[in-house]
């Protein structure tokens, strides 16, 4: 699962709202609400927004991470291939 999905899925799980995981990061709104619709951010951006994050919310936020997507079927996204296993 996708930094992105995964963030939504804490927000709504934990009732978190942007606005306040933006006042306590030092990150806007914006920022705040691009990442959480897919826009790619900064390392120190993300990581900011994991540190305003509750233990708890954080914790539930990273347990999805290694996740396959359920969206997509082959656990691929962005167009990455499939690695085949031939170094050939």
């Amino acid at each position: 699962m996708k930094f992105s999905k995964a963030f939504r899925e804490a927000m709504f799980r934990f009732k978190l709202k942007g606005s306040d995981i933006a006042e306590r990061s030092g990150l806007t709104t914006a920022q705040v609400s691009q990442f959480r619709n897919g826009k790619n951010l900064r390392i120190d951006s993300l990581e900011k927004i994991l540190d305003a994050m509750p233990q708890e919310a954080r914790d539930y936020m990273l347990s999805l991470i290694p996740q396959p997507d359920p969206d997509d079927a082959l656990g691929l996204n962005d167009g990455e291939a499939a690695d085949s296993g031939d170094d050939e």
